[in-house]
């Protein structure tokens, strides 16, 4: 049945069977054409506009698997901070069956994930991304999937504040 009440506020979309695939069709505010030319640029170049871009989109799309390969190229290739960061959110969300990230998940992830995400965290906070110091920070203080040191997590927290 069709919902043709208009002042219904409860009903935003239409009861209609392809308002599923409209929603999934345009998921990304990207076309086509434009990812193929980020994906072009973060590989070719580093280009960090066209990689937050991708990350918008794969994001959007929660598809992590797709994200963690322009994440490695520009963390490895570029020594890209953004890259590290999403490299390792890609890893914890790869683990939760590529569906979210959260940082808590870092005690749920295998050893060999953990330390490749950690890896990328640490490199991160290495090349001063304050995303990668806050995740760093965070870790240690709460013992997120790591012993609990909170002597390190206040030594980045002074790193965070002098810059």
């Amino acid at each position: 049945m069709e919902n043709t009440d208009t002042n219904n506020t409860n009903s935003i979309l239409p009861d209609k069977p392809d308002t599923a695939k409209i929603i999934i069709d345009t998921a990304s505010a990207f076309n086509k054409s434009q990812i193929e030319e980020f994906k072009k640029n973060v590989i070719s170049q580093g280009d960090p506009d066209s990689f937050v871009k991708l990350i918008i989109h794969y994001g959007d799309l929660s598809d992590y698997k797709e994200l963690y390969k322009y994440a490695i190229i520009m963390a490895n290739e570029y020594n890209s901070g953004d890259g590290c960061n999403m490299t390792f959110e890609s890893i914890i969300a790869m683990n939760n069956n590529n569906e979210y990230y959260d940082i808590t998940d870092l005690a749920k992830i295998n050893e060999k994930a953990k330390f490749e995400a950690l890896k990328y965290l640490e490199k991160g906070a290495k090349l001063n991304d304050i995303n990668c110091m806050a995740k760093l920070q965070d870790i240690y203080r709460n013992g997120i999937g790591v012993e609990k040191d909170v002597k390190k997590a206040d030594k980045i927290k002074k790193k965070i504040e002098g810059m």
